[in-house]
């Protein structure tokens, strides 16, 4: 299994995309909401989560905006500070009328992820001056099968890297 992930990991793509924490780019730009991450790592400073089915690519051209879809696809932060001082994850869970807001390591949400087969789902992103915050819900297959989390990544950029395209009709 862990040969799979690594092989992802290391994998050469045909596309890529670059979103700038400065400002996003008109002609194409990339969106996550509703889209899983099956995988996350943190090595050498980058931040990257692999997503099996893929995320949406729209792109403006001389006929208007087409909106794509993608084929497995990775991307990846390359953070400001080193290591798990640019990530910042918190996870809420409901207590009757109380939500309990947690705070998790990058390692120890990596684990969920990756070796307890969580899945985490992108609702809504805000990008600021050199940071990336997600909105999100952490998938898993007991009740209440899912948690509200967000998390706040200090970073300049997303690359974002896919190998396949097909247009929405």
């Amino acid at each position: 299994m862990n040969d799979v992930k690594n092989a992802r990991r290391n994998r050469k793509y045909r596309y890529f995309h670059q979103t700038n924490a400065k400002g996003i780019i008109k002609e194409e730009s990339v969106d996550l909401h509703d889209c899983r991450a099956a995988e996350m790592s943190l090595q050498e400073g980058i931040l990257s989560f692999c997503f099996p089915d893929g995320f949406y690519v729209m792109r403006n051209d001389s006929e208007g905006r087409k909106i794509f879809y993608t084929g497995e696809a990775q991307v990846e932060f390359p953070l400001l500070c080193p290591d798990e001082d640019g990530i910042t994850i918190y996870v809420f869970t409901k207590d009757n009328d109380k939500t309990i807001r947690e705070e998790y390591t990058a390692e120890d949400f990596m684990n969920l992820i990756n070796e307890k087969s969580y899945s985490l789902e992108f609702l809504y992103s805000y990008i600021g001056f050199q940071a990336f915050k997600f909105d999100g819900w952490l998938w898993f297959d007991d009740e209440p099968y899912h948690k509200e989390c967000e998390f706040t990544i200090l970073a300049k950029k997303a690359l974002y890297h896919w190998n396949t395209m097909y247009e929405e009709e």
